[in-house]
């Protein structure tokens, strides 16, 4: 089944890249995400999450909520975990937490990822309006896996393309020129070098297993049908990825906090 990360990113980021300082990047990244994580709550919360209800009630909410706990608590924490990855440099993401969005900006980066996530979905998935609009519902041809309609076509090579895509503008915005000019080299270097706490990879490591294996507990209790499984995991994966930064964070601050000068 196609994911939802990185494909639905691929559509958001060039606005970062267009003009930094008119968008809320973190936003922009969960906020693309978020429909897809309302399934692993719909049970319990109202609204389907690709309609305007899930969209005021989950998408746009969690995702506010989501970029300002990990940009404050957990960003340093959780890439001061991870290593760089070839032209990945995944360690430059520690800077995101220096510099802090307006409330206002980080709402709207928020309702525009999640729009343009619902708006793409239109066309890519049966029986909504853009897949009525182009007649996009009938089946185009058999394959192994089922029938694929004109919408589930659009939507294999759209996620396909997009994943590519997305994974391009990553690296092209951890690159040096792009955090750089954002932030100023200093900052990056500053934030790269940062102390971490010696265990953080393990910390991190487990507490982002933990939050999989939530989901996966979750997804049990909620519906046993398979995406509703997919998307459980992904929201257990986000929120132990969120918990991992907080607790990596708060060890190394208490860590440099008590360590002789």
């Amino acid at each position: 089944m196609p994911l939802t990360f990185p494909a639905h990113q691929a559509p958001v980021l060039p606005l970062k890249i267009w003009r930094p300082s008119w968008f809320d990047g973190i936003a922009l990244v969960v906020g693309a995400a978020a429909p897809d994580l309302h399934y692993a709550v719909d049970r319990w919360l109202p609204g389907q999450g690709h309609h305007l209800t899930g969209l005021l009630i989950f998408s746009i909410p969690f995702t506010v909520i989501y970029s300002v706990v990990l940009r404050r608590w957990a960003v340093d924490g959780l890439f001061g975990s991870l290593p760089d990855l070839g032209p990945l440099r995944l360690r430059s993401y520690r800077v995101l937490g220096r510099r802090r969005p307006t409330f206002t900006l980080t709402l709207a980066s928020a309702t525009l990822a999640a729009g343009t996530h619902v708006f793409i979905d239109g066309f890519t998935h049966q029986n909504r309006f853009g897949s009525n609009w182009f007649d996009l519902n009938s089946v185009w041809f058999e394959a192994p896996n089922g029938p694929f309609t004109g919408a589930r076509l659009l939507q294999y090579l759209g996620h396909s393309l997009g994943s590519v895509v997305a994974i391009g503008l990553f690296l092209l915005i951890v690159g040096r020129d792009h955090l750089d000019r954002w932030y100023g080299a200093d900052q990056v270097t500053a934030a790269r070098s940062a102390p971490i706490h010696g265990s953080s990879r393990r910390i991190a490591a487990m507490t982002t297993l933990a939050g999989v294996g939530i989901g996966l507990l979750w997804s049990m209790a909620a519906d046993n049908r398979g995406f509703i499984t997919v998307f459980a995991s992904g929201f257990g994966l986000a929120c132990g990825l969120l918990v991992a930064g907080i607790i990596v964070g708060a060890m190394s601050r208490t860590t440099r906090d008590f360590t002789p000068s």
